[in-house]
């Protein structure tokens, strides 16, 4: 008596919770179809879509069966899923279905009905590695995870031992447990609504117990080949959000990053065409400041305004350097070398004035202990300012010439410039010019 009343707890336990399982499963198929009739025209397109799997198993247990094509096909499997599509490449699940195992082997067999659940996240492969959906093909790679029970589970064995309850040595069945299915697919668009395909599936579990056999110390699995239907819930314009061939850039966020980036690249254009146009801008700026500022007296009439000469009171005709200080009374001009002249606003030199610094050149090499000043000078046009700073240039050009064409050294040179000739007070070529005043 007591071990007839343990199978009957057993069982009682165990058909409790088939009925709950079933329950739950009614639950989620009622609100999947809700949801997805509800929301199939709520976008610009559909989402939704159903999918039918039907196939043969092949059970990986404790069991030692013969995998023929006749034992494959004694376990067949039916179910569907709902799918929504989160983006053209990703979409999420809930599966339901069922599924026949009818193994056996020389020593045992094991027949039972199975039910159950999961929910699943798909990813079109082809669109992740292509950067765009394809119009016509879908290769998916998804995992889940769920629920699964048995049904009338039978196993018979000529083994000793097994799983047995030691109390009253009954065969113990899972009642319920988890799986882990891990899936590829190939889908093929028919039409708009539908597709045809083939899916592959392994599906772990969390017991060693399906099939009642408890040896081998391995989880059960078992795998799936089913070929597939898909019926796609399509908006009112007839566009669904998974196959339809949507570039990247078709997204509403991808379409504004590269509306933005368009922007970007003529913004680009405008400012590369302004920096043309702004490349000489400081030369300009100078000679604007040139033409508008003010030095300020010149009171001794050296060349060097007040607010820049350090001896402001220095005799008419003493030379002086940049600073307005009288320089060796030694310094002569030579009278036998001509100046050398520029043309207006520049400090080029020209081949005319290259032959006085050839002659230049030949007096510092035949007489080592000679220094050199070189004196810059413009005409009278335009500002104390932009003038000093144009005779200082033209004059330190002629030392740089002097020392990089024709070697002599820099330190034997001192480019001084005077600003303008305020005498005549015309724009003329003489007053456009750099002297040499020699001293030992």
């Amino acid at each position: 008596m007591p071990n007839f009343l343990g199978i009957l707890s057993e069982k009682s336990l165990f058909l409790s919770m088939k009925k709950t399982f079933l329950q739950f499963l009614f639950i989620l198929i009622f609100l999947a179809c809700c949801t997805a009739y509800v929301s199939a025209g709520a976008s610009q397109y559909g989402r939704w879509s159903v999918v039918g799997y039907t196939g043969v198993n092949r059970f990986d247990g404790d069991i030692d069966p013969q995998y023929n094509t006749k034992a494959i096909l004694k376990s067949p499997n039916l179910d569907f899923s709902v799918d929504y599509n989160l983006s053209p490449t990703f979409a999420f699940g809930v599966n339901i279905g069922g599924l026949i195992f009818n193994q056996e082997d020389i020593n045992e067999s094991f027949s039972s009905g199975a039910v159950y659940t999961s929910t699943h996240i798909t990813i079109d492969m082809l669109s992740l590695l292509n950067g765009a959906k394809s119009k016509k093909w879908s290769v998916l790679g998804g995992v889940g995870l769920g629920l699964s029970g048995l049904i009338q589970p039978e196993y018979i064995s000529g083994r000793t031992g097994g799983a047995l309850d030691p109390n009253n040595n009954a065969i113990i069945f899972p009642p319920a447990f988890y799986i882990l299915p891990l899936s590829g697919s190939i889908e093929y668009n028919v039409s708009k609504r539908y597709c045809l395909g083939l899916t592959f599936r392994m599906v772990y579990t969390n017991t060693d117990n399906i099939e009642s056999s408890h040896r081998h110390e391995y989880r059960d699995t078992w795998q799936n080949l089913s070929l597939t239907l898909r019926y796609k819930l399509l908006s009112t314009d007839n566009k669904h959000f998974r196959d339809e061939i949507f570039e990247r850039q078709e997204e509403p966020s991808l379409k504004l990053i590269s509306k933005l980036q368009e922007d970007i690249n003529r913004l680009s254009a405008r400012i590369d065409s302004v920096d043309n146009k702004t490349d000489n801008l400081d030369e300009r700026l100078v000679k604007l400041e040139g033409i508008l500022s003010n030095d300020g007296p010149d009171t001794d009439k050296d060349g060097v305004p007040d607010v820049r000469d350090l001896e402001p009171n220095t005799p008419p005709g003493t030379p002086v350097d940049f600073w307005g200080r009288s320089l060796p009374a030694k310094v002569v001009k030579a009278d036998d070398l001509l100046s050398v002249y520029f043309d207006f606003d520049s400090i080029e030199l020209d081949k005319i004035a290259q032959i006085t610094l050839v002659k230049v050149a030949e007096r510092m090499r035949n007489n080592p202990s000679l220094m050199l000043e070189i004196r810059g000078y413009t005409d009278n046009l335009g500002t104390n300012t932009y003038n000093q700073r144009l005779s200082q240039r033209r004059a330190e050009q002629v030392k740089l010439q002097l020392a990089k064409v024709y070697g002599i050294a820099q330190n034997r040179m001192v480019a001084n410039g005077k600003g303008k000739i305020s005498n005549p007070p015309v724009k003329t070529l003489m007053n456009r010019r750099c002297d040499f005043f020699f001293s030992e």
